[in-house]
């Protein structure tokens, strides 16, 4: 297990070893993170009437698919011992890659909307005092 902390470990252009328990968990990591983002995307499409909670679900639906689809490709180039593309380094960066673009949603959640909800709420208090076309 000393092993796993040094770099040699993970920069390596070796494929690793994704059999067993392990590399069935981690697939079906990817797999239940890929189908949760499937049934995200559609419930979030048909269900939500907000549209800032319907563009918070569906970047979440996304990123979970995205990484989903990618963390499949990822386990089956090292399934089949590819030697770049499936090197353990791709793991770490893949998980970076998802720190990221949660870190970017939730950026978007805590500062972008309630800026656009406020521009919004701005937008009609001002149209009450801007002539309608169509009204007589």
């Amino acid at each position: 297990m000393s092993s796993f902390f040094q770099p040699s470990y993970w920069l390596t252009l070796s494929a690793p070893e994704v059999g067993g328990v392990l590399g069935t968990l981690v697939f079906a990591v990817f797999v239940v993170s890929f189908v949760l983002g499937l049934v995200g995307r559609i419930v979030v499409d048909r269900k939500s009437t907000d549209r800032y909670k319907r563009d918070i679900g569906s970047r979440i639906a996304g990123l979970l698919m995205t990484m989903g689809i990618l963390g499949a490709v990822l386990f089956f180039f090292s399934f089949e011992r590819i030697q770049l593309f499936g090197a353990r380094f791709w793991y770490p960066v893949w998980a970076l890659a998802t720190v990221v673009w949660v870190a970017f949603i939730v950026r978007y959640a805590l500062r972008d909307i309630p800026a656009k909800k406020a521009h919004a709420q701005r937008l009609h208090a001002q149209s009450k005092y801007l002539p309608r076309s169509g009204r007589r």
